[in-house]
């Protein structure tokens, strides 16, 4: 009786119980019930309620039924027991939403390694594992499948899995996320789609002026270091703090006016500078841009993290313009990013810049832990 037990299992599925309650109700509502009712009751008003029941049914049994597309779990931590549980959180998120989940960790794929930031090929194996996913639902018949990502990572391996996925031929990406404002539950970030170019809005503006404090109203501008030597004078950096970090625009703007990590010994910005020399540092910028939102946390709102990310981007796209023009417009400019924020945000920013020579500068809290920073450390 094998076969008994497959009936049984389709019947009370999501997708077989859809299946039935539509075939039932179209039933209804082509005729055949009210043929029965006929020999009940001649009232018309009971059969519209009927025929108007039978619809809402079918509706019901078509959102039960339909595919609900596909979440893809991503962590790219190694194996630590706190990281555990919030992949868990994550994949029992995915389960509930989606009807297919894919699960990517890092710590399973890669057991044992180090908790190193950055690796390309770790985030570029992700990223094709993404793509053949898509492309087996389109396979299947699916135009546009419903695509959700899960992430969980360092901001820098989130900036750089961003800057992939924007090779991929989806139109578009929706980035969930363990919030810290809700108590850790998994909320909507952002949607990776072609709107994050459109320019913002006037509304859009003025929500994202909002967040910045009154001393600092002001659109950002950039201001040039002229103590920076002439090799790297083509290198800005942009200073994106939004979320609480005390220190983190002031150690950024020590690392780009002097291109050293830390302010002494013992006083580590906890940066990691791309291409650092055996000082750890590769000397000052020529310039920064600083986007600051204080110590508040940005709520959760994909609409307000869209336009924060094309806030930033558009300023960076600005800023880049404006220092090659002053360099005599021959000159490639590259930007370092020094970001605190949401993690939907960071990867959103590496989607954008994905054509662009923009780095998201390591930030290891190891490096600073036990140092007191300079401006509250003691004589």
């Amino acid at each position: 009786m094998r076969w008994m037990g497959q009936l049984t299992r389709l019947v009370f599925s999501r997708e077989g119980g859809g299946t039935l309650l539509m075939a039932a109700c179209t039933a209804v509502a082509l005729g055949v019930v009210p043929n029965i009712l006929e020999q009940w009751t001649h009232r018309p008003w009971v059969f519209a309620v009927v025929f108007a029941a039978a619809l809402v049914l079918v509706l019901a049994g078509w959102v039960l039924q339909r595919p609900r597309g596909l979440g893809v779990v991503v962590s790219l931590y190694p194996a630590d027991r706190t990281q555990a549980s919030r992949v868990l959180a994550l994949k029992n998120a995915s389960r509930r939403a989606h009807g297919a989940t894919l699960v990517v960790d890092r710590a399973l794929l890669w057991p044992g390694e180090v908790s190193v930031q950055g690796r390309p090929e770790i985030v570029d194996f992700v990223a094709r594992l993404v793509d053949a996913q898509i492309e087996e639902l389109r396979a299947a018949g699916a135009a546009e499948p419903e695509i959700a990502l899960y992430v969980l990572a360092h901001l820098q391996d989130a900036f750089l899995l961003g800057r992939r996925l924007a090779d991929d031929v989806q139109t578009s990406l929706v980035v969930m996320h363990l919030s810290q404002q809700a108590g850790w539950s998994v909320v909507p970030g952002v949607v990776l789609g072609s709107s994050l170019r459109t320019p913002l809005g006037a509304q859009q503006r003025t929500r994202v002026r909002q967040l910045r404090p009154t001393d600092r109203a002001e659109e950002p501008e950039l201001v040039e270091i002229p103590e920076a030597p002439g090799q790297q004078r083509h290198r800005i950096a942009v200073i994106v703090r939004l979320a609480s970090a005390a220190s983190m625009v002031d150690d950024a703007r020590h690392v780009a006016e002097t291109g050293l990590v830390s302010y002494g010994p013992g006083h580590h910005t906890g940066y990691r500078l791309p291409d650092a020399g055996p000082a750890g540092g590769q000397g000052p910028c020529g310039a920064y841009l600083i986007i600051d939102a204080g110590d508040a946390y940005l709520p959760d709102d994909p609409g307000l993290n869209a336009a924060v990310t094309t806030y930033i981007w558009e300023h960076w796209q600005a800023a880049r313009r404006q220092w090659a023009q002053h360099l005599g417009g021959t000159t490639a400019v590259e930007g370092l990013l020094f970001f605190h924020g949401p993690l939907p945000v960071a990867l959103a920013l590496g989607w954008l810049a994905a054509r662009d020579r923009l780095t998201l500068v390591h930030h290891d809290l190891r490096l600073i832990q036990g140092t007191p920073h300079p401006a509250t450390a003691g004589p």
